[in-house]
C-alpha cells in the first residue's frame, strides 16, 4: 500500500509508564500521513477505575517545585545576561569549551526578532518562501510522481530487466517525492502560526494524500513489484532492497490489491468508512469526557470542606434547592482537583463517576469502529484485526502479544496489589488516625475504591517527604539539558550538536533554534530545529516530526522518468537535493532534517526556560527519536531512521530515558542556572526514589491497556453480533484488577490509541524490555556508577564511546533496513542474542523474561 510507506509516522513517540501515552494517529508506528512521533499527556481524569497512572501527583509536585524556585530567584541580571560557562571539559573532550557556552546561551538567552531580507525559504527550501508557493509546488509534484508511477508500471515490458532491476529504487523514489512535501505540510499545519500557511498545507497534503489512495489500488505498481522480487536478478537485491520491497509488498496486501472485484469493493467501502468513524472516535476521545451532563454536589459546603472557600464559590450554582449544591464540569480542572484534594470520599465518587460516564453514542462508534475492523480483515482473509496490523511487526501474531503481555501481568499483578496495599493503610491511617502497620491484614481494612487513588496518591508523596524537597529545576535550564545531550553522544557516537544561525524565513517563529549535527569523521550529517518553547495557539504536546529522510541521491536515473525538457518551468524548483558527500561514504546523501516540538515555557532576559523532571525525560526521549534519524542515514529513504517497525521505534529513546537517570551521565550538565553549582546527587536520588513510588501499579495498568486493545482487535467477524465494549472492558478489569472496578462505565471511549496503535499499544512494554536489557548489556558500567564525576574519567570515557560504537553500527545505523530481532540480537549477543535474532516465539519469551528479571 503506497500510502502507508507515508504513513510511516510514529505519533506518540512517548509512552511512559506515568501519566502519559501515545498521542493518537494513523498509520503504522502512529497511523498517521506523515512521519511523526508525538507525546501527549494523558487526560487526568480520563483513567479507567483501575487504571491508576499515580505519578500525576509527582509530575506536579515537581511543577510546583519549579514555580518555587522561580518565586524564590534572585532580582535578574542586566539584559546582557549570558549564561555562565560550564566547567570545561578535558583538553581531548570535542567541542570546545567555547562551543559549549554557545550551545548553552542558543537556547537560554531570549529570543530575537526573526532576521529582515529577503526569504530563504521554510528550511532553506527556495520554493518555500510563500503560502501561496504551494499548489504550484504540489501541482509539480503530481507530475513528477505520475511519471514515476508510469515507469514502474512499464518496467516488466523492459526486455534488459534493467528497468525491473529499478523498480525498488524507483517505489522508494516516488515515496520520497511525496513524501517530502506531504512530512513538510504536516509540520507546517501543526505548528506555523500563520492562518494562511497552515490553509494552504491543509490543501497541500489533502490532494496528495488524495492521491496516494489512488496508487493503493494501482495493480501495475503491485504487479511490477511482485515481478521484481521474483526476478533472478544479475545483481541480487540488497537486504535493504528486500526490506524495503517486502514492506511495500505487504502494505499493498493489507490494502486488499490482491483480492477479487467483490471483495475488492466491498474492502474499499470499509475503509472508507473506517476512516469517518476513526475521526469521529478521535474527536471525541480527543476531547475528553462528556462535558453534560454537569456533576452536581449536593451538599458542597461538606464535602469541599477544606478546599477553601473561593474553590467552592468558584464553581456555579446547582440546581438543587440546598444553596450550597454546585456543578463541575466532567474533566475540568475543577473535577481533577476535586479527585485528587476533597477529603470527602462521597464528592470524589460523584466526580469519578461523572468524568467516567458511558456516553451511548460514543460507545456506538467504538462499538462500529471495532465491528468494521473486523469485518475488514476477513474480508482480507484473517481471522482477526490484530493478524492484520501485527504481520510486519517484531511480534508477528496476537497469539505472541498475549502471552508476552500475560506474562508481565502475572509477575506485576503481586506487586501492584502491594502499591494498592499501601494506599489502603494511608486511607485507614486517616479514617482512624491511628497508624497501621504494614504487617496489619488489608482484609481488615475500609477497602480502597477507584476513586480513593488520587487522593491518597497525593497523600503518599507527602509522607515520603516530597514537600520538603528542594526544587531541581533550577539545575535544568534548556540549554544546560541540550548541552548535556550534545556531550553525551560525543562520548558515545563522536556526534555533537552546533548551535547554527537562522536565516530570513527559514523557520516558521523567532524562537525556532536550529542545531547542525556534526559527526567527527564524516561532519555535517543532518538538522535538527527545536520549537521547544510555549507560544499562544501552539499544540501542548511533544512531537519529533521528520520533515527530510536520509536518501541516497546521487544514482537518480532522473532521465529514465522520461520528461520533456523543461517541464516544471511553469511550476518552478521542487524539493530535491543534490545530496552531499561524507567522508567514509559512497555517493551523495540528501540530509535529514527534523523537527521537535515541546512546551517549555519561554526564556526571559536572566530567566532561561526551566524543566521539570518530566520535561528532561520528555526531551532526552525525543532526542532519542532525533538521533535515531541522524544515525540511520540509510541509502533508501523507506527505511531512514525511524522509519521501521511499531514494536521496534521506541527503543532508542526508551532507552536514552535510562541515561537521564545515570548520576555520571547527569553529571556532564546539571548544574544550577545562575550559580553553576552541580546538582547535588543525594537530591537527585530523593527525587528519582519519588518518582519511582507506585512504579509496580503503574505497570500493571500499562498491561492491562495494552490487553484491552489486544482484545478488542482480537474479535472474530463471527462474533460481530455479541461484540459489547463496555463488558470486555468490564470482564477485564474483574479479571486483573486490584481495585474493585465499578462497571457499566465508558472510560474505553477515551481511550484515544485504539485507533491509532491498534492491536500495536504493547509496543512500549515490548520496546521498554528490550530498552532494559540492551542498557544492563552495554551500559552496565554506568548503572553502577554512582558519582557524577565518573564521566570526567578517562576509563568512563573509553567504555561509553565502545558501547557507543556496538550500538550505533549494529543497530541505529541501519534504521529499518534489517530485521529488528536481528539488530537486538547481535546487540546482545551469545547464545542469548543468536536465541532473540531468530524472532520467533521462544523469542519473544526470552525478551518478556528481560521485564519480569
Amino acid at each position: 500500500m503506497i500510502a502507508a510507506r507515508f504513513r510511516t509516522g510514529i505519533h506518540g513517540g512517548r509512552i511512559p509508564l506515568r501519566n502519559r501515552l501515545p498521542s493518537t494517529s494513523s498509520s503504522t508506528l502512529a497511523r498517521r500521513s506523515v512521519h511523526t512521533i508525538t507525546r501527549r499527556d494523558a487526560q487526568i481524569t480520563s483513567s479507567p477505575s483501575s487504571a491508576f497512572i499515580p505519578s500525576k501527583h509527582l509530575r506536579r509536585r515537581d511543577d510546583n517545585a519549579a514555580a518555587a524556585a522561580i518565586a524564590s530567584r534572585p532580582p535578574p541580571p542586566p539584559l546582557s545576561y549570558i549564561p555562565p560557562a560550564p566547567a570545561a571539559l578535558p583538553a581531548s573532550s570535542s567541542p570546545s569549551p567555547s562551543d559549549d557556552a554557545s550551545l548553552r546561551a542558543h537556547f537560554d538567552v531570549p529570543y530575537t526578532p526573526s532576521p529582515s531580507g529577503t526569504s530563504s525559504g521554510l528550511f532553506l527550501y527556495p520554493p518555500l518562501t510563500t503560502p501561496t508557493a504551494l499548489p504550484r509546488l504540489t501541482d509539480r509534484t503530481l507530475i513528477h510522481a505520475s511519471a514515476i508511477v508510469q515507469r514502474i508500471v512499464d518496467a516488466p515490458l523492459d526486455p534488459t530487466g534493467k528497468e525491473l532491476r529499478l523498480v525498488v529504487k524507483n517505489l522508494d523514489r516516488l515515496s520520497d517525492v511525496l513524501c517530502g512535501v506531504i512530512d513538510m505540510c504536516e509540520l507546517v499545519r501543526n505548528v506555523h502560526p500563520e492562518e494562511e500557511w497552515v490553509a494552504q498545507s491543509d490543501l497541500a497534503y489533502e490532494r496528495l494524500c488524495s492521491f496516494m489512495n489512488e496508487l493503493n489500488t494501482d495493480r501495475g505498481l503491485y504487479e511490477a513489484l511482485t515481478a521484481t522480487i521474483s526476478h533472478p536478478h544479475a545483481q541480487p537485491l540488497s537486504e535493504a532492497e528486500m526490506q524495503v520491497a517486502l514492506t511495500f509488498l505487504r502494505d499493498f496486501e493489507k490494502s486488499g490489491i490482491h483480492l477479487p472485484g467483490p471483495l475488492r469493493a466491498r474492502f474499499v467501502e470499509l475503509s472508507d468508512s473506517l476512516i469517518a468513524v476513526g475521526r469521529t472516535f478521535l474527536s471525541y476521545a480527543s476531547s475528553g469526557p462528556p462535558q453534560t451532563p454537569r456533576i452536581e454536589i449536593p451538599d458542597a459546603d461538606r464535602l469541599l470542606a477544606g478546599m477553601g472557600s473561593r474553590f467552592i464559590e468558584s464553581l456555579p450554582r446547582g440546581s438543587l434547592t440546598k444553596r450550597s449544591s454546585r456543578y463541575v464540569v466532567p474533566g475540568s480542572w475543577e473535577a481533577q482537583m476535586v479527585t485528587r484534594f476533597a477529603r470527602e470520599g462521597e464528592a470524589r465518587q460523584l466526580v469519578y463517576m461523572g468524568n467516567m460516564r458511558a456516553d451511548p453514542e460514543r460507545v456506538a462508534v467504538l462499538d462500529r469502529m471495532m465491528s468494521e475492523r473486523a469485518e475488514l480483515a476477513g474480508v482480507l482473509g484473517k481471522s482477526n484485526w490484530a493478524e492484520v496490523a501485527l504481520v510486519d511487526k517484531m511480534a508477528k501474531t496476537p497469539q505472541n502479544v498475549m502471552g508476552f503481555l500475560q506474562s508481565l501481568a502475572n509477575h506485576h499483578h503481586p506487586a501492584a496489589a502491594a502499591d494498592i496495599a499501601a494506599l489502603q493503610r494511608l486511607k485507614a491511617t486517616s479514617l482512624t488516625g491511628n497508624p497501621i502497620s504494614p504487617d496489619v491484614s488489608t482484609a481488615s481494612l475500609p477497602p480502597l475504591y477507584a476513586w480513593d487513588r488520587d487522593f491518597y496518591a497525593e497523600k503518599l508523596a507527602l509522607s515520603l517527604n516530597a514537600s520538603s524537597l528542594p526544587p531541581i529545576s533550577p539545575y535544568f535550564s534548556t540549554g544546560t539539558v541540550l548541552l548535556g545531550l550534545s556531550r553525551l553522544f560525543t562520548r558515545l557516537y563522536g556526534i555533537s550538536f552546533r548551535p547554527a544561525p537562522i536565516s530570513a524565513g527559514e523557520v516558521w517563529h523567532p524562537s525556532v533554534r536550529r542545531l547542525d549535527v556534526v559527526d567527527e569523521s564524516e561532519g555535517l550529517i543532518g538538522v535538527i530545529y527545536c520549537d521547544l518553547f510555549s507560544r499562544d495557539g501552539k499544540p501542548p504536546t511533544a512531537a519529533h516530526y521528520t520533515v527530510r529522510c536520509s536518501r541516497r541521491v546521487d544514482d537518480d536515473d532522473l532521465r529514465g522518468d522520461r520528461l520533456p525538457e523543461g517541464w516544471d518551468a511553469a511550476y518552478g524548483p521542487g524539493l530535491e537535493e543534490e545530496g552531499v558527500g561524507q567522508r567514509g561514504r559512497d555517493g551523495r546523501y540528501q540530509l535529514p532534517i527534523v523537527v521537535l516540538t515541546t512546551d517549555f515555557g519561554t526564556a526571559e532576559a536572566g530567566r532561561p526556560a526551566l524543566l521539570s523532571w518530566t520535561d528532561v525525560e520528555t526531551l532526552f526521549h525525543e532526542m532519542g527519536h532525533a538521533i535515531h534519524s541522524m544515525i540511520g542515514r540509510t541509502e533508501y529513504h523507506n527505511v531512514s531512521g525511524t522509519r521501521c517497525a511499531t514494536d521496534f521505534v521506541e527503543l532508542p529513546s526508551i532507552l536514552m530515558e535510562h541515561f537521564v537517570s545515570s548520576p555520571s551521565v547527569l553529571g556532564l550538565f546539571a548544574t544550577h542556572y545562575s550559580t553553576d553549582e552541580p546538582l547535588p546527587t543525594p537530591l537527585i536520588n530523593a527525587h528519582l526514589s519519588l518518582q519511582s513510588s507506585l512504579a509496580a501499579l503503574e505497570t500493571h495498568f500499562q498491561i492491562m491497556m495494552a490487553m484491552l486493545d489486544q482484545l478488542y482487535h482480537s474479535i472474530r467477524p463471527s462474533d460481530l453480533a455479541s461484540f459489547d465494549s463496555s463488558k470486555v472492558f468490564d470482564d477485564l478489569q474483574q479479571e486483573m484488577g486490584v481495585l474493585p472496578p465499578p462497571r457499566g462505565l465508558g472510560w474505553q471511549t477515551q481511550f484515544g490509541h485504539l485507533y491509532g496503535y491498534g492491536a500495536t499499544y504493547y509496543s512500549y512494554l515490548f520496546d521498554r524490555a528490550i530498552a532494559g536489557k540492551v542498557w544492563s548489556t552495554l551500559f552496565n558500567h554506568t548503572q553502577h556508577t554512582q558519582s557524577p564525576l565518573a564521566g570526567q574519567s578517562e576509563d568512563w570515557r573509553e567504555r561509553m564511546r565502545d558501547s557507543g560504537e556496538v550500538l550505533k553500527g549494529r543497530l541505529l545505523k541501519w534504521g529499518g533496513g534489517r530485521d529488528p530481532w536481528e539488530m537486538v540480537g547481535d546487540v546482545i549477543g551469545g547464545k542469548e542474542g543468536e536465541a532473540v535474532s531468530r524472532g520467533d516465539e521462544e523469542a519473544m519469551k526470552i525478551v518478556g523474561s528481560w521485564m519480569i528479571k
